[in-house]
């Protein structure tokens, strides 16, 4: 969870002042963007919270406050079969006390969903995102204590065909990118792109069953290979190389739905993963998968549970990280206490496994991860609302600099006019 930062030039009085401007005016974007009277929303956003570790130090633990302001815009427009979705959002981070960490985030995302007068459909969708990075990362680097700005691409294309009314053919293609601006995290900075074809087949009308080939092509420009002396400052410094790899799956996947209100997603994949710099960055090749399950047993109430077991380049996204395994617990819950106030609750665990086959640059290790949030939502108004959630994480790890835990609590708000 994303935790947003301040520095006010009068931390109290600024602080209560947007609170109060906060729980006044603030509001909901989902309740524009899922009204389908209105083409288009805008409005801005503000926020305030309060982080215990912002480091993510094992032994000194460092506090902070941040206030978050943010301007908001949407469309959401349909023309003829076709669907057209875009929004936005823009936001000025200011930490009260580390004002060396105030950085600026965006995110954008657009899809436009098409269909002909046939049977083929798809979806054209664009996402990008920037925001701060975090300072505690693991997987072999050490804690870092400067601005570290994370920046996130991906377009994807997926075209349809629906063949008589029981089978259907998807095609896909996807473009992710991902960079850092501090050099530490050099190996994570990664480019690939995956394409596959599925044949589904829906034998009842509550059972779909699907074989999917896919194939992903990628490089981490940056992946640190040793160390060097530099002959002109004399200094060690870091030795890179770039490794490609390339995977691919082979996907056999279900949707089951129960009595209309529960459903059951799996995925079993024989997966195989090849690296160029196979000397550092261990090859895979075995077994990887997911189950999810939703359950909404009335209007008011939702379930989702979630678990997988997969490479970094398939669960995290980290793409360099794909000699670790990580297995993933994940589990959520909404509650509609009233027509204008909404519960919700998440719990997650997050266990990785690398084995390195070298420990020089990185490595091996074990982690542990927890991490759970509690949050309310009051609609007050239509195109006003005001939430408040408390988001604590914590980490073991057989690496100990990597040991942490953390929690903040804060409140936002978001008018909007649309």
């Amino acid at each position: 969870m994303i935790v947003m930062p301040t520095k006010p030039p009068h931390p109290p009085r600024i602080s209560r002042l947007a609170l109060l401007v906060a729980m006044a005016s603030l509001a909901h974007a989902a309740s524009a963007q899922t009204d389908d009277a209105a083409p288009f929303y805008a409005g801005g956003s503000l926020g305030v919270s309060h982080v215990s570790n912002v480091y993510r130090q094992t032994d000194t633990p460092n506090s902070d406050s941040v206030i978050s302001a943010g301007l908001l815009a949407g469309i959401d427009q349909r023309f003829g079969r076709q669907h057209l979705k875009l929004d936005t959002s823009l936001q000025n981070n200011r930490y009260r006390t580390n004002s060396a960490l105030n950085y600026r985030a965006y995110s954008i995302a657009a899809a436009l969903n098409w269909q002909t007068a046939g049977n083929l459909s798809g979806v054209l969708s664009a996402k990008s995102e920037q925001t701060l990075a975090d300072f505690n990362i693991g997987n072999g680097i050490n804690p870092i204590f400067k601005k570290n700005i994370e920046k996130k691409d991906e377009y994807k294309a997926v075209a349809r065909l629906g063949l008589a009314t029981r089978y259907l053919l998807e095609g896909a293609w996807v473009y992710r990118r991902k960079n850092f601006t501090a050099e530490e995290y050099n190996r994570f900075i990664y480019n690939q792109h995956a394409t596959s074809l599925g044949a589904y087949l829906t034998p009842a009308g509550n059972l779909r069953l699907g074989l999917v080939l896919r194939r992903t092509d990628g490089s981490n420009p940056r992946y640190p290979a040793g160390f060097a002396i530099n002959p002109d400052t004399a200094e060690i410094v870091a030795v890179t190389k770039s490794n490609k790899y390339v995977r691919n799956d082979f996907d056999f996947t279900t949707r089951w739905s129960v009595g209309g209100h529960s459903t059951l997603n799996t995925r079993v994949s024989r997966s195989n993963t090849k690296n160029s710099l196979n000397e550092l960055v261990s090859d895979f090749s075995g077994t990887t998968g997911a189950i999810g399950w939703t359950w909404v047993p009335s209007a008011k109430l939702r379930f989702e549970l979630q678990h997988s077991r997969d490479t970094g380049l398939e669960s995290a996204i980290r793409s360099s990280d794909l000699n670790r395994i990580y297995t993933i617990w994940d589990f959520g819950a909404d509650y509609a206490l009233t027509s204008k106030i909404g519960l919700h609750a998440h719990l997650s665990n997050n266990k990785a496994r690398r084995t390195s086959s070298t420990d020089i640059v990185i490595r091996s290790s074990l982690d542990d991860t927890k991490s759970y949030s509690l949050g309310l939502r009051w609609a007050f108004y239509r195109g006003f609302s005001f939430g408040c959630q408390y988001d604590h994480v914590s980490r073991d790890s057989s690496i100990p600099q990597y040991v942490y835990s953390a929690g903040s609590y804060g409140c936002t708000g978001q008018a909007l006019v649309y």
